[in-house]
């Protein structure tokens, strides 16, 4: 049998396409794109996921419009709109993947399983030791709860500061114990930039770095709803560690840029949903998928 042809990209020869990553860049980071997020996306409103896709997906619109591609391909994708349309014609190019490293964080994370969770350690942001993720369940008879990410990642601003994280805390901290693992900025001023609203801080460069992001996160928080605490075993509140320089526990959990874990006796016994699932269903929020879990764990009835 003759051997099928490959399917050919429709954004154009591998060269063309090469150039339309690159402009794509650009069009992302320029001040008028930075200025459409500020607009249209409010971290305090709890649709603000709905906003954020809207807004991404027109500006990725205007993008292809603009370099004359058929938008009608447009209306098949979903989150990361020019994204996944490259990749999905040229992966295997070393060049154009090179272009797009760090704007592809959590499109393929689901490697991890349930069973045995991963052994790692994260940073605690007193004494800068380190503590085995096993050692942070205070309570041994609840599931610990662990949420993975950046105040620059949108998905993790509207859960703190539409008070849903609050909310998540005060309904379950008698039946489970929360921990965020604070991670690598998911949109750093010095990297792929989504408005000043979240770009605040630069991606760092050490573990002092890390500490000052997170505690700024902690005061941000403390002006409102008083949830975070950098005592890692506070289990009154959700208490913030860090991962390492390495990321270590992003990789092993693969957790970039935001995720959430339920974790019992050393089992990994819920992942939540990546950020390419959940922004499918833009109009719930981690923590809501948090609750739908415990909700489960603990036999309640939807309110």
């Amino acid at each position: 049998m003759p051997e099928l042809e490959p399917k050919k990209s429709p954004l154009g020869d591998r060269n063309s396409v090469l150039k339309l990553v690159k402009r794509w860049k650009d069009f992302m980071l320029s001040e008028d794109t930075q200025i459409r997020f500020d607009k249209n996306v409010d971290p305090t409103k709890r649709d603000m996921q709905i906003r954020f896709k809207e807004t991404y997906l027109e500006i990725d619109n205007d993008f292809m419009k603009e370099m004359g591609i058929n938008v009608t391909l447009h209306k098949r994708m979903t989150v990361h709109g020019f994204i996944p349309f490259v990749v999905a014609f040229h992966k295997d190019d070393t060049e154009i993947m090179s272009e797009l490293t760090g704007f592809m964080d959590g499109m393929a994370s689901d490697k991890i399983t349930g069973g045995f969770a991963p052994e790692v350690s994260v940073i605690s942001m007193e004494t800068k030791a380190d503590i085995d993720i096993s050692e942070l369940t205070v309570d041994k008879s609840k599931p610990l709860i662990v949420l993975s990410s950046s105040i620059s990642c949108p998905l993790l601003k509207v859960c703190m500061f539409s008070g849903a994280l609050s909310h998540l805390l005060k309904k379950y901290k008698s039946k489970a114990e929360f921990l965020l693992v604070y991670t690598s900025e998911a949109h750093p001023s010095d990297g792929w930039k989504l408005g000043h609203k979240f770009s605040c801080l630069k991606q760092h460069q050490n573990v002092d770095d890390r500490i000052k992001a997170a505690r700024l996160m902690i005061d941000q928080d403390a002006k409102h709803f008083k949830c975070l605490t950098s005592d890692p075993f506070n289990t009154e509140k959700v208490r913030v560690v860090l991962d390492n320089m390495n990321n270590t526990f992003t990789s092993s959990f693969c957790s970039g840029p935001i995720r959430a874990f339920a974790l019992e006796d050393g089992q990994l016994v819920w992942m939540g949903p990546n950020i390419v699932h959940l922004m499918s269903n833009p109009q719930d929020l981690m923590t809501d998928k948090i609750e739908a879990w415990l909700r489960g764990r603990f036999d309640e009835e939807d309110n």
